[in-house]
């Protein structure tokens, strides 16, 4: 079975703590085993949408990361409360600082979560530390407040997606060990971290040995190679991750936060995810046989359903396998649950420099499978049908089979 990884991530040599984009010097060969290492796509080429035939394009170097560009948040203001004469006007209680109903999961249920087999983790030569995905807002009406669980690929850009949707579970999934690692790491992190501009510190040089002594500590009863492992993640991937989250702390459009970090709200919404143990990082394969079967099974014996199901680029570079439709099928859903993903194509209007942002309803998404051998041939059979929608009012927002929401009007 294939894997395939995406570049809507910065990538770095594993060969050298020094992190960038990899070079166009490399060998094509190298490029080929990086790509075949994947999980989610690369959105540095069109992937070529006219073509029934799904083939993996080659993996460049011109997916680098998005400059910091703002993105759209709309953000009602509160109506001031009625004036009944002649009481006084009443006094609007504070928003908690937790989310509430995210308590901390029981022994019990933490072994639930994490139980299931994951896929073989592959060792590669590069690694995707954040996401050149920059416009994640344009879904927040299709998303808001859904709560259950949410299931992703990829770094931090998740925690965005969890915030908005008010999600109770996520699964985060990757074949990359140093990206599962990164995820650990931030769970340490985060939760020592009050606020965002904290978390930020944490990478910062002069802070690098308070927080190693962090994830020293929280790591004190691991194996001794994991440990190392993961406190040499945090070595080499710390000033990469520095600079992405110092842009993603400044991130607004119109003036209105639209991060995790950006919007303190959302920022609360993740820590106190990850405080009450509900979070589970995996190595994680779309096509594989395990990740994703236990993720469901996971959830239906936490009794919720998947509400939000992002995949990214990731469709661009494998079939709809019979794996991966059963690995789909299998999660538990509900008739609002949605999938994101986003494309690259000169054929398609970007929301960023690189990405159009579609979302579609997994039940429509399901229903398709027998139909279509892959991405690229269900986006044709869409468009003939006439159930794409690229004209939402949102530039780079196209929708599938759903109408198009209020706040994108």
């Amino acid at each position: 079975m294939l894997d395939f990884r995406r570049c809507t991530e910065v990538q770095f040599l594993a060969s050298t703590p020094r992190f960038g984009v990899v070079s166009r010097a490399m060998s094509s060969s190298s490029l080929r085993l990086a790509l075949l290492l994947a999980l989610t796509g690369c959105g540095g080429h069109s992937p070529a949408p006219t073509a029934e035939r799904e083939a993996a394009p080659v993996l460049t170097a011109s997916a680098s990361p998005a400059p910091q560009q703002p993105v759209l948040a709309a953000i009602s203001s509160p109506r001031p409360p009625p004036v009944a004469p002649p009481a006084p006007p009443p006094v609007a209680a504070p928003e908690p600082t937790t989310p509430p109903g995210l308590t901390p999961l029981t022994a019990e249920q933490r072994a639930t979560l994490r139980a299931g087999a994951e896929d073989p983790l592959t060792p590669t030569p590069i690694h995707y530390m954040k996401s050149n995905e920059v416009r994640h807002d344009v879904w927040f009406p299709y998303i808001a407040d859904k709560g259950g669980a949410l299931f992703g690929v990829g770094s931090d850009q998740n925690y965005t997606l969890a915030a908005v949707a008010r999600s109770e579970y996520v699964f985060l999934a990757d074949i990359d060990q140093s990206v599962v690692d990164l995820h650990n790491n931030y769970e340490v992190l985060i939760e020592a971290s009050p606020d965002p501009a904290s978390l930020v510190e944490k990478f910062q040089a002069a802070n690098a040995d308070a927080a190693l002594a962090l994830l020293t500590t929280a790591y004190a009863d691991l194996p001794e190679p994991e440990r190392r492992r993961r406190l040499r993640l945090y070595r080499n991937a710390r000033e990469t991750v520095r600079i992405h989250l110092e842009r993603v702390l400044k991130r607004k459009q119109d003036g209105e936060p639209t991060t995790w970090l950006s919007d303190p709200a959302m920022y609360d919404h993740v820590r106190a995810l990850f405080q009450a143990d509900r979070v589970r990082p995996m190595a994680g394969n779309l096509v594989g046989p395990s990740a994703l079967q236990s993720a469901a099974a996971a959830a239906k014996a936490l009794g919720t359903t998947f509400r939000v199901v992002y995949l990214s680029n990731a469709e661009e570079y494998f079939m709809y396998t019979p794996q991966f439709v059963a690995n789909i099928e299998a999660l538990p859903a509900e008739e609002g649950t949605v999938v994101l993903r986003t494309i690259y194509s000169k054929e398609w209007i970007h929301a960023d420099q690189l990405w159009a942002y579609q979302v579609q309803p997994i039940a429509d998404f399901k229903s398709r499978f027998g139909r279509n051998s892959g991405r690229n041939s269900m986006l044709i059979r869409v468009a003939s049908d006439g159930t794409l929608n690229k004209d939402t009012g949102t530039k780079g927002l196209s929708l599938i089979s759903m109408p198009v929401a209020p706040a994108s009007k």
